[in-house]
């Protein structure tokens, strides 16, 4: 038992086999009960797993939707608020380490002079450099220079106006 032999021969000589005897059948019902196990997470039963799995994939394709949307909302109010303050060192609040990316080129477009935003998350500091001048990217390399810096500009807008992002290592 458990053995395979040849179904039947496909055009060019490529053999189709079929396994036999016990060793397929734990296959088989290993199988089942994994789709089982998958049904039931899904709340729905084996034969509706594949239906009820899209769906799960179409609901959390349009809850990113919604998450990036507010998160770009959110990040147009912070930006807002640091043109407002009028200061050129600014402490921003992030959730994850590429909300930085999008707010500084918001507040590039705002901002008359040189700022740096920073924001501390899980151990490491995270900032932008805004440069009107176009001289964030310079700025950057000096720091990357020094060490325990990474990051880089944003290839975005017209080239002499792009923020530079980072992140450095460490606790601060």
């Amino acid at each position: 038992m458990g053995q395979k032999r040849p179904l039947f021969y496909l055009p060019g000589g490529t053999k189709v086999l079929i396994a036999t005897g016990l060793a397929a059948m734990a296959r088989l019902k290993a199988a089942h009960q994994q789709l089982k196990e998958v049904a039931t997470a899904l709340s729905t039963t084996p034969e509706e797993v594949v239906a009820a799995a899209s769906d799960l994939l179409a609901k959390n394709k349009a809850l990113k939707k919604q998450l990036k949307a507010a998160t770009k909302a959110l990040m147009a109010q912070q930006a807002a608020q640091v043109l407002a303050s009028g200061q050129q060192v600014n402490k921003v609040h992030i959730e994850s380490a590429g909300d930085i990316s999008v707010l500084a080129p918001l507040v590039l477009k705002g901002a008359g002079e040189e700022t740096l935003l920073w924001a501390k998350l899980n151990g490491r500091l995270y900032f932008a450099l805004i440069s009107p001048a176009g001289q964030a990217r310079d700025c950057l390399a000096r720091l990357q220079a020094l060490g325990e810096v990474q990051g880089g500009g944003s290839p975005k807008g017209d080239g002499q106006h792009d923020p530079a992002a980072g992140t450095g290592g460490g606790d601060y």
